[in-house]
């Protein structure tokens, strides 16, 4: 624990604004003049360093040398495992005389390992930037707040950027979302968890993802029940942002299915603590995030009718003049939802409600509570209530899935929820149950339930289907994808056998 202690902590929030929107923040009663410390005006200009394979970004390592007028400073920054909304992360400076790293102050910093490769590190990409920085108080803490107008410049085009970085100098994480809620009233602020060291290497790369997946969550067993919660708000926040920005410069099917994801995850997460987070704002926030959902949900059933029922049906019918008409139609649809959804994204209750969550998430009245047994409850070890949560789960299915032929669509449609809520808990808490064969249950546990997912979802895009469009063309093809129904049922009633069969991947 020393060891820790003797790490330098750099504790941030970040926040994107457009950059025309810039003034109006600075503008804001708070920034300006009286208030706290006199504001600072800083040309930054920043060069970045790393190997052409780009070894320290591998590592989660970034080192710079940034010039503030006639000094210069090394910094060297180290990803840590987020349990958080706010950035945590090991930060080591030096003065340096010139423009190239001094690998020898790196010697006790997290850059030790790469010293040996300093002759193949260079500059790879450079990031400016006009900064407006200044200390305040707010709350009984005091935040650094840095307002930057800044460009990337790699091989690419530059990318100009808008950035607010809150800084927490001392007191509490709590104070920094309350700072960033009352600056958004005068402009839209965008929760980030992009360092410019990530831009950068975005700018440079000439790989553009289509989607970004879930990252695993990294729990541990000696946690509490509160701080889990928070770990898991905090990864399902950065894979809906991560998802966010790609889908507000082109919305693709897999991007706009991974937004929608991270949020029926974060739901998930609120129902599988509901007890530990329970206060005023915790169902209103899991209403708006059904609201977001529903918004996304609206294309990603186009998406679904369009790739599973009518693509796929294009051979057989590329002839008929009233499938060709049914086709365009559904992808018009679709491009007018995908509009929707970039108009949601960019609304101020969109951008303000993501906020809200994350300053809930972190720093909610469910943790200020002071009654036993909301302490208790948040205090519980995350183990124990895995163990119900997961117990309580694996229940249900194997209640409500055994007559899976025999229920109406709508039902088999909610066994499928259910399946799914337990895959979120599973994928959750999976760091938790290691010893005993516990991870070769697990294993199996995720691929029968994803394969019984994905068996019920199939009958439910049939079911679906026939509720889209009653037209000839699209009765036709419904009257095709019916004679699926039967094996699909037959497979849907096998998984649940070898499901029942399972052994609970938590019991020892």
């Amino acid at each position: 624990m020393a060891r820790k202690s003797e790490t330098p902590q750099e504790v941030e929030l970040k926040l994107e604004i457009e950059p025309s929107d810039l003034e109006t923040v600075l503008a804001h009663p708070l920034l300006q003049a009286g208030t706290g410390n006199e504001p600072q005006k800083q040309d930054l200009h920043s060069t970045y360093f790393d190997t052409p394979d780009h070894a320290l970004k591998q590592a989660g390592l970034s080192l710079r040398i940034r010039h503030n007028g006639t000094q210069r400073i090394q910094t060297v920054k180290a990803a840590q495992a987020q349990n958080g909304v706010a950035l945590t992360r090991g930060e080591w400076e030096h003065k340096v005389d010139g423009d190239k790293p001094d690998f020898s102050a790196a010697e006790k910093t997290a850059l030790k390992p790469f010293v040996q490769l300093q002759d193949r590190i260079g500059p790879v990409f450079s990031v400016t930037a006009e900064r407006t920085l200044r200390e305040i108080p707010f709350g009984l803490s005091v935040i650094e707040v840095a307002v930057d107008r800044g460009t990337v410049d790699g091989q690419a085009l530059p990318l100009p950027f808008g950035e607010l970085e809150l800084e927490l100098k001392q007191g509490s994480p709590a104070d920094l979302f309350g700072l960033a809620r009352t600056l958004a009233m005068a402009a839209p602020l965008r929760l980030s968890f992009k360092t410019k060291a990530e831009r950068g290497f975005e700018t440079i790369s000439r790989v553009v993802p289509n989607r970004v997946k879930a990252e695993p969550v990294t729990l541990k067993r000696r946690m509490t029940s509160a701080q889990a919660f928070q770990s898991i708000g905090a990864s399902c926040l950065r894979h809906l942002m991560a998802n966010e920005a790609l889908v507000r410069q082109a919305p693709e099917a897999d991007t706009v299915h991974q937004m929608r994801v991270a949020l029926r995850r974060l739901r998930a997460a609120i129902t599988l603590f509901k007890h530990v987070v329970a206060d005023g704002r915790r169902d209103p926030i899991k209403a708006e995030l059904k609201w977001m959902a529903n918004v996304l949900g609206v294309a990603r059933d186009l998406d679904v009718y369009i790739q599973k029922v009518l693509e796929p049906a294009q051979a057989q019918h590329q002839d008929d003049k009233s499938y060709t008409a049914l086709l365009a139609y559904y992808r018009k649809r679709r491009k007018q939802a995908y509009r929707m959804v970039q108009e949601t994204i960019a609304s101020g209750r969109f951008v303000n409600g993501i906020l809200e969550v994350a300053a809930w998430v972190q720093a909610g009245d469910w943790l200020q509570d002071r009654s036993k047994p909301a302490r208790q409850r948040r205090k519980q070890p995350v183990v124990a209530l895995a163990e119900q949560e997961l117990g309580r789960r694996w229940k249900r299915i194997l209640k409500r899935g055994k007559h899976l032929a025999k229920l109406e669509p709508e039902e088999r449609h909610q066994v499928r929820i259910e399946i799914k809520k337990l895959r979120y808990a599973t994928e959750f808490f999976e760091n938790l149950f290691k010893g005993g064969g516990a991870k070769k249950r697990r294993r199996a546990a995720l691929k029968t339930l994803e394969t019984m997912q994905e068996t019920l979802g199939g009958l439910n895009d049939i079911a679906v289907g026939f509720e889209m469009n009653s037209s000839p063309a699209a009765v036709a093809i419904h009257e095709e994808q019916m004679a699926r129904v039967d094996g699909l049922l037959a497979a849907a009633k096998k998984q649940y056998r070898d499901f029942a069969a399972l052994q609970p991947f938590w019991s020892v």
